[in-house]
């Protein structure tokens, strides 16, 4: 890891050079999908909209150019054939495009051609075609996306590293500059395929691999956080500590977040909880009073029982708040069975309630961040856990108060979520996107209340979360899976999962053997593990700050990157160099700071 030096040369600037025409029909694209994903990766960019503003003087300087969207130049009456020319020449000496405007990259690469590129036929699946390419080096060969809606695959020029039904859709070709051609924008919309599917990594790499080096960018390093929700402690089952399996998972390097079932949690569960949290090694949050002993058969006219085996609950707080319902769990933040927020005074109560155990059982801290069981949570609960339990974090799918239920919109938060009209959050239901992948790294108010909401959930792998099981090889490829699917992404990586849904019913051999199994998958990453709480401070930080601009003086050979804003904690920015398959990444420490602040480091 590389940390900062000082530089006092003249320099060229090394930002993306991003045309967007705000009077095409086709602007739309440009700023809610290309724009959104530059964003995310937090790349350096000049931004030209041709309605109103030429070229810089200097854009041949520019190491990469973002043709953001289709019909960026109709008929060439923005710049003209001598001005596109002029952009053509600059790409001959060492400029990188990549162009999501099908008319333009077939002027790019063919400085005769005149006719305007016809869409073609609409596809409705995507194929990896090359795997020895730097920009497709993460996937397989073969390797099938389904979309949900079909897409136009227009003709491209250049080699095919992504075919649509045998026509390219990602493709690349090199005349002096490299250039990276891409069919459509619409893979980007969940109701085609989304973030997190599979294809971001194509995108980020495209830069990437398109630009003049050194380029620089500040997406997310693999950091990877561990969930388990609804934990009660049921380790006995297998004669064994209550918490053996969160002990196995911090051997083999993770540092999980607890949500914790608190009334199931009997004393020697308590006291190793205390001793992993004291030596930081996991985190723990209040998620649910827990699971009570009730008949396995609901009372008429009551819903199923979810995962309930009354065996397994031989405990519960004596000193328990009365029962609140006549089936399934016990909520904290929301009555989850008649789908509303509590009273004010019923609420008040309950926060009292966690509070009462957890001063029956001191010391034990409470996480910064708090994921309420099922997502549920009243406003009327929001400033108490803020003031009183001093959480700065929540992970939610659903506005706070309303029920996770089917129908419901999913937040419109960032990076991806803030543009399209939301598609469900429930993600158990077989339409409304609710199946889509979630990523959520932006702040959220609440009754006064200002959060940093964040979670991930590789929601089309294996339903919506990790799900291990008796098989380990088949548990530890999914781990892997969903955990790669973040990293390439370059969002934070979550492994999520339940201990009274899945670990419970692992043996302990056996879930040992998975944990070690997913560390190892993932290790050609380097990857950071961090504890939850850990892992939204640094997103926050992100979120807080930017990578404003990049520079390099070639007499000296250093890159000079300025950030602004605010970053209470060290974060990192990207540094590439090499060409095709020898490009090479190193990450940069930048010290915490405010205001704004530069990095320089040697290339």
């Amino acid at each position: 890891m590389d940390t900062v030096g000082k530089m006092n040369h003249e320099t060229l600037p090394i930002n993306a050079l991003v045309i967007v025409n705000s009077a095409s029909p086709a602007y739309p694209e440009g700023r809610t999908r290309v724009l959104m994903f530059l964003d995310h990766f937090d790349v350096p960019y000049t931004l030209v909209d041709l309605l109103y503003q030429p070229l810089p003087p200097n854009f041949s300087e520019f190491p990469l150019w973002v043709l953001a969207h289709p019909q960026l130049d109709p008929a060439y009456k923005r710049l003209g054939r001598a001005g596109w020319s002029q952009v053509r020449q600059a790409v001959q000496t060492g400029s990188g495009v990549v162009s999501f405007d099908p008319q333009l990259s077939a002027y790019l690469a063919d400085a005769h051609e005149t006719t305007l590129v016809i869409p073609g036929r609409e596809v409705s699946s995507l194929t990896i075609a090359s795997t020895g390419h730097y920009i497709t080096a993460n996937h397989s060969a073969g390797q099938v996306y389904q979309l949900d809606q079909p897409v136009p695959a227009p003709q491209l020029p250049g080699q095919p590293l992504v075919r649509a039904e045998g026509r390219p859709f990602l493709s690349f070709s090199v005349d002096g500059g490299r250039l990276v051609h891409w069919a459509s924008t619409a893979w980007m919309d969940t109701h085609v395929l989304g973030p997190l599917a599979g294809l971001d990594d194509l995108f980020w790499r495209s830069l990437v691999w398109a630009a003049r080096k050194p380029f620089c960018l500040r997406g997310l390093p693999p950091i990877v956080t561990m969930r388990v929700d609804d934990v009660a402690g049921t380790g006995g089952r297998w004669k064994r500590s209550p918490l053996y399996w969160a002990e196995d998972a911090i051997r083999s390097g993770f540092r999980p977040w607890l949500g914790l079932f608190i009334y199931n949690l009997d004393g020697r569960t308590v006291s190793q909880l205390r001793s992993l949290l004291q030596a930081g090694k996991a985190t723990a949050f209040p998620h649910a009073f827990g699971r009570p002993p009730r008949p396995t058969a609901p009372p008429a006219g009551q819903p199923p029982i979810w995962g309930i085996t009354p065996e397994l609950w031989g405990h519960y707080y004596q000193d328990a708040l009365p029962l609140r319902a006549d089936s399934y769990d016990e909520f904290i933040y929301f009555d989850h069975h008649h789908r509303l927020p509590w009273s004010n005074a019923e609420a008040q109560r309950g926060l009292q309630a966690v509070d009462g155990w957890y001063a029956a059982h001191a010391p034990l801290s409470i996480s910064k961040a708090a994921l309420p069981h099922w997502y549920e949570m009243g406003s009327n609960t929001c400033a108490y856990i803020r003031q009183e339990w001093r959480c700065e974090f929540l992970g939610t799918v659903v506005e706070i108060d309303r029920p996770l239920t089917e129908g419901d919109p999913w937040l419109r938060l960032g990076p991806f979520r803030r543009y399209e009209e939301p598609g469900e959050c429930f993600p158990h239901s077989e339409g409304g996107r609710g199946r889509r992948p979630v990523y959520y790294a932006d702040f959220l108010q609440v009754a006064g209340q200002l959060f940093f909401n964040t979670l991930t959930e590789i929601r089309d792998d294996y339903g919506y979360e990790w799900a291990p099981d008796g098989e380990i090889e088949a548990s530890v490829a999914r781990g892997v899976r969903q955990l790669r699917r973040a990293f390439d992404s370059m969002a934070l990586g979550s492994l999520f999962t339940h201990e009274t849904d899945y670990i419970y019913k692992i043996s302990p051999e056996s879930w040992a053997q998975i944990m070690m199994g997913v560390a190892q998958g993932i290790a050609s990453y380097h990857p950071i593990q961090m504890t939850l709480d850990d892992g939204a401070r640094y997103l926050r930080a992100r979120h807080t700050s930017r990578l404003s601009s990049c520079s390099y003086d070639p007499a000296s050979r250093q890159v000079s990157a300025m950030l602004e804003g605010f970053a209470d904690l060290p974060t990192h920015f990207y540094l590439f160099t090499g060409e095709d398959q020898t490009i090479e990444s190193r990450l940069v420490e930048v010290p915490g700071f405010e205001g704004r602040t530069s990095a320089q480091v040697k290339v």
